[in-house]
């Protein structure tokens, strides 16, 4: 009985050291394939567009309705501070940056300043382009 025992014991070592070295000389085709499998057997009922068995009535996974409200007010409270005394403040010290760092040579770091200061300066009017004018300033009552 002892002898069974230590054979299935030498057997199954040496199985397990052919399974490590393996493992170990093909990690990177292995850990490819185990990431193919998983990426495509996880996301085939995500990549279904409207109309999958998602959570939604409609087949969608997501059940709530977004209201962009306090985004939107929060950005009009950036672009309160950033018109204000605080952009000012960010234009007057980039400008006098940029001409410090052009002075002593780094023509690069000026011209990074320079834009600093005129996106500081036409920053809402770029927002305003791409995402729309509808930015209010946040007042609590």
């Amino acid at each position: 009985m002892k002898r069974v025992s230590k054979r299935i014991a030498e057997k199954f070592s040496a199985a397990c050291t052919r399974v490590a070295c393996g493992a170990e000389a093909h990690a990177t085709p292995v850990m490819l394939a185990v990431g193919v499998v998983l990426l495509t057997g996880g996301l085939v009922e995500l990549s279904l567009a409207q109309g999958g068995s998602g959570g939604g009535p409609t087949g969608s996974w997501s059940e709530a309705a977004y209201d962009d409200t306090l985004v939107r007010n929060a950005v009009g409270n950036l672009f309160r501070l950033v018109e204000g005394a605080f952009g000012a403040l960010v234009m007057v010290v980039s400008g006098l940056g940029a001409i410090v760092a052009a002075a002593m040579g780094a023509y690069r770091a000026a011209v990074g300043m320079l834009v600093v200061a005129v996106g500081a300066f036409i920053l809402r009017a770029l927002v305003s382009l791409f995402f729309g004018d509808n930015y209010q300033s946040y007042e609590s009552n």
